[in-house]
């Protein structure tokens, strides 16, 4: 790979990871996309032509170990400068149902994408951040995840964003020098944010990319909205 910085999105082929991968090619970093089903992925495929050298498309389902253990072999020597923790599930479909219709499934489903999934990507790509100046780990989360904003729907969503949160507040205490953070990045109008969303994905990528931009070491462990102010856990 080229000595340009370089960013490793998950979730990358809609929405907000789409929108990430788009804004990082644009501004010359080299861009690690990954998603469950690269060849699924008609704009990445798309990019892939145009962006021959920045754009690296790869296959990663972070709920399976086997897809992380052969990244790191991949990318063993390529120091990752940010990486975004995008991918996710909304396993209600915005459904306002109470505890007693939400499905155990659903909450394993969210919590093995949402949060497990998160951690394994920090520990499989931990050592790469580690080869850069100011790595930073960015954390997409969701005012759903805080716990004073609690309503009795969302049960599967709102747990696993919840415990992301913590995983940022536990990784930016154990690393000092990776800069770890939790980013609100609006109510977005994607397939995940739904129709009614206030935001375009341009325009939460724009607020949010300005804000990674200056992170600085006391950002780490916080919890921010894409305008970086600091919303209550």
């Amino acid at each position: 790979m080229h000595t340009s910085p370089t960013v490793l999105i998950t979730g990358a082929n809609r929405g907000i990871g789409l929108g990430f991968t788009l804004a990082y090619l644009a501004r010359g970093y080299q861009v690690i996309a990954t998603c469950r089903h690269p060849q699924q992925a008609m704009e990445l495929n798309h990019l892939t032509a145009e962006y021959k050298t920045q754009l690296h498309l790869d296959k990663l389902d972070v709920t399976v170990e086997n897809d992380f253990a052969r990244l790191k072999v991949k990318y063993a020597d390529q120091p990752i400068d940010i990486l975004i923790n995008n991918a996710g599930v909304f396993p209600e479909d915005h459904e306002r149902a109470g505890i007693a219709h939400t499905r155990y499934q659903q909450l394993i489903s969210a919590l093995t994408t949402n949060a497990a999934g998160a951690l394994l990507t920090i520990q499989s790509f931990q050592q790469n951040l580690l080869r850069c100046e100011t790595p930073k780990i960015i954390n997409i989360s969701s005012q759903m995840a805080a716990l004073h904003h609690a309503k009795g729907f969302a049960y599967a969503y709102r747990m696993s964003k919840a415990a992301l949160n913590m995983l940022t507040c536990s990784f930016a205490a154990e690393n000092k020098h990776i800069i770890t953070i939790s980013l609100r990045p609006g109510w977005v109008k994607t397939a995940m944010g739904g129709s009614h969303a206030n935001i375009s994905v341009e325009e939460s990528i724009n607020k949010m990319i300005t804000i990674i931009d200056g992170l600085t070491r006391d950002d780490s462990g916080t919890f921010l909205d894409n305008d970086k102010n600091h919303c209550a856990w």
